[in-house]
Parts: C-alpha cells; sequence; structure tokens
C-alpha cells in the first residue's frame, strides 16, 4: 500500500463515501447495493479462494473482515503477493525491509488462517516495469493449479490510483480470471495435468472512487481483521512514523501515536482503519463493513439450460 499517511487516507476514504451513497457518482444510475451478512453450516465448504495484493496490508486493511468472514464459511485460502514490498519499512536497507516483510507475510498467513503463501517477488514500485502477459501467465497457471474460485483484490477500474503496483496487478487478476478457463491460452499447462479453470467471483476493493454494489457486514469478524492488519508490524510502524514527522513538521503531536510501539500501532489501527470501517457501516445501518465492487458467477443462461438439457 502507498504510504500516503493517515490524513490524506482518511479524505481519500472520505471520497469513496460520497460516491457510494450517491453524493458524487456523476450522471449515471446508482448500481443496487447488497449487503452481504455471516453464513452459519459453512456453505462454502469444499471453495478456494485467493487473494491477491501487491503489498501484504493491503488485504487486511481492505478486505480483512470479509476474508476472515468467508474463510469461516468453509473457503480454503491463499495468499498471492506479488511484489517484494522492499520500500515499505521506517529506515531499513531494502534487503532489511525484504526481511521483515516476509516474517510478518509469514504471520499473516497463519493468523488469518491461510493454507499458504505464494511471493511472486517483483520489485516493489516497479511493477510497470514487466510485461503483463508474464504477470497475467503466472496468475493463470495458479488460478489452474488452486482451482481458484472466488478471489479478493484490487479494482482494475477503481478511480484515481497512483500505484503501479496496484493497477498492474488489478489487471493482470481481471484479465487471468477468464483466460485461465480458455482451453487456448497456455496449453503447456495441461500437459502437466491441469485444466482450464475460470475464475467465478470477484471481490473488488480500492483506495479512492468505485462503483459499490456490495457491502459486507464484518461485525462478526473485525477482531480477526484487526489481528491480522497487526500483523503487518513492518508497515504499520513506517504509517505511524511517517504521521508522527508530518506531525512534528507542523508542531503538533498526537499523543497516543508516540510512546510504546505496539500501543501506537493499535491506536493507529483504530484511528485510520476501523473508524473507516465503523463509517462505512453507517451508511447501510451496519455496525462495520468493508466495501466492494463484486463480480459474481454468470447465471444468463441458467433459465434456457434448466428447460432445455438432457442427460447424456
Amino acid at each position: 500500500m502507498e504510504r500516503r499517511g493517515f490524513f490524506k487516507f482518511a479524505a481519500a476514504a472520505g471520497m469513496a463515501g460520497a460516491l457510494q451513497t450517491g453524493g458524487a457518482a456523476g450522471d449515471g444510475p446508482q448500481p443496487q447495493v447488497t449487503i452481504e451478512r455471516s453464513i452459519a453450516n459453512l456453505p462454502h465448504r469444499g471453495k478456494v479462494l485467493a487473494l491477491i495484493t501487491p503489498h501484504l496490508d493491503d488485504g487486511p486493511i481492505f478486505a480483512g473482515g470479509t476474508l476472515a468472514k468467508l474463510l469461516a464459511e468453509g473457503y480454503t485460502g491463499f495468499f498471492i503477493r506479488t511484489s517484494n514490498d522492499e520500500k515499505d519499512s521506517y529506515n531499513s536497507t531494502l534487503g532489511e525491509t525484504v526481511l521483515a516483510n516476509e516474517r510478518d507475510t509469514a504471520e499473516f498467513v497463519k493468523t488469518a488462517g491461510l493454507k499458504r503463501c505464494f511471493d511472486l517477488s517483483y520489485r516493489n514500485h516497479r511493477m510497470d516495469d514487466i510485461p503483463r502477459t508474464e504477470l497475467r501467465g503466472r496468475l493463470i497457471f495458479l488460478f489452474r493449479l488452486l482451482r481458484v474460485d472466488t478471489v479478493l483484490s484490487y479494482d482494475p477500474w477503481g478511480h484515481y490510483e497512483e500505484n503501479p503496483d496496484h493497477y498492474v496487478t488489478a489487471q493482470a487478476v481481471e484479465a487471468a480470471c477468464w483466460m485461465a478457463g480458455d482451453h487456448l491460452d497456455l496449453p503447456e499447462h495441461f500437459e502437466a495435468g491441469l485444466k482450464p479453470h475460470s475464475v467465478q467471483e470477484k471481490y473488488y476493493f480500492a483506495r479512492g472512487p468505485q462503483l459499490v454494489n456490495r457491502v459486507v457486514d464484518i461485525a462478526p469478524t473485525l477482531a480477526q481483521k484487526i489481528a491480522s492488519v497487526k500483523c503487518c508490524r513492518t508497515m504499520i510502524d513506517n504509517m505511524v512514523r511517517g504521521v508522527n514527522d508530518s506531525l512534528n513538521q507542523r508542531n503538533l503531536s498526537i499523543p497516543e501515536f508516540t510512546g510504546d510501539s505496539q500501543a501506537a500501532a493499535q491506536a493507529f489501527i483504530h484511528a485510520a482503519f476501523v473508524s473507516r470501517d465503523k463509517a462505512a457501516g453507517a451508511n447501510y445501518g451496519l455496525e462495520y463493513a468493508e466495501q466492494f465492487h463484486y463480480i459474481g458467477p454468470d447465471h444468463s443462461l441458467d433459465e434456457y439450460i434448466s428447460k432445455h438439457a438432457v442427460k447424456l
């Protein structure tokens, strides 16, 4: 996640809130918003999800509650991290930063209950250097290997995204989701025993304005989300110190953000992220919520199939 600082981040979140409630949506009709709540009895048992982000903290911050909800409902989950996060620490070298974030990633995978992480290890903030076809091909391989049904990732159509890692990853995910199901794309995979497999559901999040058509009630999983965000120790420390530096330049201080690093991180997480989720939830009569552009399975032929399909 690009380090914009707490106050810029809050402003962006506010602008996104204006869009989803119709305050800055433009001339077009507003999408119908579906409220998704927790479901008991493991309705998604046997299904596979992949959280795919360039940076460790992206998923926990924007979709940590939804991730916990889906895993609790029976999904098996994987994390695909496309960058090496080499530029996300406060005062460490690139190598030290890579190692610190790698260790934090392992802690996140364990804490969140994911099965494992696949690190693609492209250089942080330089993913616009790489061929899109290369990244797309690697994702197609993983979608077929893991038989991924659902992805959580950045919205390839989110507005005003300034971080190249975010939009490069998002665009590759979007294309790979449908290309993975085609028998003429990368057919050498089939010689290794893989089969075509399209991703059916997408939960896309964004830092700025986007088309929001699904809101997930994360009140039951908020504690798990906070635990996942806390795993991003190196990155949260960078955020807190960055905010403190900005405040110090203005001869200001937030006492809760200084002193003990763990207490400061806790205070920052609640100020920057929990309060944002609370505000998002209030727009829909929920205590806490996460917002997505959701794309589900194509049911356009279901009625025709039910009427005309015959047994072989």
